[in-house]
């Protein structure tokens, strides 16, 4: 007995039967497109499998290959629709970035090189003026104790002396300009003939004095506080020069006791440090620290757009390599090249073309081979009776459901004349379209011979496996049960080739039988062993008996535990479903070989007829 593998496709398809009495499960709702099809490709009939086959090429392959491009294209209405980028692109999102950084850290390194500029500004200016006060007491102490002076003659001389190193210390080092030292002011006091000398911006008027910080900070010394010393006074004021209202630093410096036996009472030296130069030099640094900070962020962005775009092309390449690609030329190959992440992406781009390559001619493949399946299993469904045959004083009924697209399994009705029908089911060992193709010839042969024997189960057997043994490939083989029906008398003459015994339900008895009469498989012997082996046997078929003639694919039906449903239990669920009739059955059997299947594929094709007495 032949058996069939598992197929998971067949736990979509459920028993119909019911639904169109004597069509056989499967091919409802088929028929219609069946016969289109058959039409479409050249006539029913034997050329049917050929005709079709050969525009599967032209059909198929064509549509699967414009289908899949119509996918990759990425929309229905024809016409690829290019992505736009949303936002910025990763070179201006790299030349921000390196641009913002650079701002950020120049604008601190800025504030902090300005903050520390204009402390070191202050600080060496406010030295520059103790110092220069310093300078300016002991140069007017030293000229004012070489010189006597008269009370008239020689107090200008002295003067001009004193201004004129004083004018030398103010410009000394500086552009007149930018000079620091405003104005040096050396008073008298009690001096006899000498009151005071000053060069540089004289004052005015002088506003209120303002308290400045005392500490000074000295390279090399580090802060000093100028309070320990009683003859310095620092602080801050405004006075009103020939060139207006300016502030000012003011330092005061004693002129003391340079011998105890020389005096000098209320003499002071006063140097003004000018703030509005020191804000002028401040601007400066300022306006160099914001030029240099542009200068280096218009620096970082031309180098971050250069490296941007060294690094982006290999990604726009890329990415132009895609959109190729996504229309479909699958041949093509990106022409990215680098050395980092980039590169190793741009070979992976490749690597996976490639597999898309193979698995769209898969899928191709696979499309074809389904489309021709398709078509095999619609010519197949055209060889098995359209509808159940009105056999007078009986009621047939008949399930056939593959557990693949096609299958090997085969049962028919043949008018023999004279109440004579022939019931036949049968078995091909092969799967697939080899399968399905030996079932098509024994098909052919059975009807032919069948007319020729008549009643004669067992030599319509016999011939049938004269003319395809010789025909049919090594290793493959076909399991048959044939009965001959005499409506008039009852009478059921029977043979089998190897297959399943027919099951007979005893009405009047409430009890089943089985008749299995010997053979073997149709296509094992071309003709002396198998006739041989083949018996012939009658039996009456009296009012309200029927029989079944089915394939193993009920009893050998298995669960997920892998047990199948069993011949013997199969026996007892005909003997229960007896009294309900040849559909009745039919259904209960499907229905009980489903339940205990569950969730398992159907591992093999089922096939039953069943006829009562009415």
């Amino acid at each position: 007995m032949a058996r069939r593998q598992s197929n998971p496709r067949a736990k979509a398809q459920q028993s119909r039967t019911g639904q169109h009495p004597g069509q056989p499960a499967g091919r409802r709702g088929q028929s219609g497109r069946s016969k289109a099809t058959v039409g479409n490709t050249g006539n029913a009939g034997s050329r049917a499998g050929t005709a079709t086959t050969g525009s599967v090429g032209r059909g198929s392959v064509g549509e699967t290959r414009s289908q899949t491009m119509g996918r990759s294209k990425g929309g229905s209405g024809g016409g690829q629709q290019r992505l736009k980028m949303q936002g910025m692109g990763l070179r201006a999102k790299f030349m921000l970035v390196m641009a913002g950084l650079t701002a950020a850290g120049m604008c601190i390194l800025g504030f902090i090189l300005a903050k520390t500029a204009n402390g070191f500004v202050l600080d060496h200016a406010r030295h520059q003026g103790i110092e220069l006060a310093k300078m300016a007491a002991q140069v007017g102490r030293a000229v004012l104790d070489t010189a006597e002076l008269p009370p008239d003659e020689r107090s200008h001389e002295l003067e001009a002396r004193i201004k004129n190193y004083y004018q030398g210390a103010r410009t000394w080092g500086a552009v007149d300009s930018l000079s620091f030292i405003d104005a040096i002011v050396l008073r008298g006091g009690d001096k006899p003939g000498f009151t005071a000398t000053s060069v540089g911006n004289l004052q005015t008027r002088v506003s209120d004095k303002e308290i400045v910080d005392p500490t000074l900070s000295i390279p090399g010394r580090g802060s000093v506080d100028l309070r320990k010393f009683k003859d310095i006074e620092v602080y801050k004021l405004y006075k009103n020069t020939a060139k207006g209202r300016i502030p000012v630093y003011r330092f005061n410096v004693a002129i003391n006791n340079r011998a105890s036996t020389t005096t000098y009472t209320d003499m002071s030296v006063q140097v003004d440090v000018a703030i509005d130069t020191l804000s002028r030099v401040s601007a400066h640094l300022y306006i160099i620290i914001v030029v240099s900070i542009i200068l280096m962020i218009a620096l970082v962005m031309a180098v971050a757009n250069l490296l941007a775009a060294k690094i982006t092309h290999p990604v726009r390449v890329l990415m132009n390599d895609m959109r190729i690609v996504a229309q479909g030329n699958l041949d093509h190959r990106t022409k990215a090249h680098s050395t980092d992440e980039v590169g190793i992406l741009a070979e992976e781009f490749n690597v996976m073309t490639q597999t898309l390559k193979t698995a769209q001619d898969a899928l191709v493949e696979q499309e074809k081979a389904r489309y021709e399946l398709q078509i095999a299993k619609e010519v197949q469904q055209q060889l098995l009776p359209a509808q159940l045959p009105d056999v007078p004083g009986y009621e047939p009924a008949a399930f056939y459901r593959g557990a693949k697209e096609v299958s090997g399994d085969y049962y028919d009705f043949i008018p023999l004349g004279d109440g004579l029908w022939g019931f036949i089911v049968a078995d091909v060992s092969g799967k697939g379209i080899p399968g399905s193709m030996v079932m098509a010839v024994t098909r052919t042969i059975i009807r032919l011979v069948a007319t020729k024997h008549r009643h004669n189960a067992a030599e319509t057997l016999k011939e049938t496996n004269r003319l395809i043994a010789k025909q049919i490939k090594r290793g493959m083989f076909v399991t048959a049960f044939y009965a001959v029906l005499d409506t008039t008398s009852g009478t059921l003459t029977l043979a089998s080739a190897g297959h399943n015994p027919m099951v007979v339900y005893r009405h009047e008895a409430r009890k089943i039988e089985l008749a299995g009469p010997k053979g073997i498989a149709i296509g094992f012997n071309e003709g002396p062993l198998f006739d041989k082996n083949v018996q012939q046997f009658q039996m009456q078929i009296g009012k309200g008996d029927l029989f079944a003639i089915y394939t193993d694919g009920f009893p050998e039906a298995m669960d997920e535990q892998n047990e199948e449903f069993g011949d013997e239990e199969f026996y007892k669920r005909i003997g229960a479903y007896g009294a309900q009739g040849a559909q009745g059955v039919i259904d209960g059997c499907l229905k009980d070989v489903t339940e205990h299947r569950g969730r398992a594929a159907q591992s093999d094709d089922l096939t039953m007829i069943v006829v009562r007495r009415v």
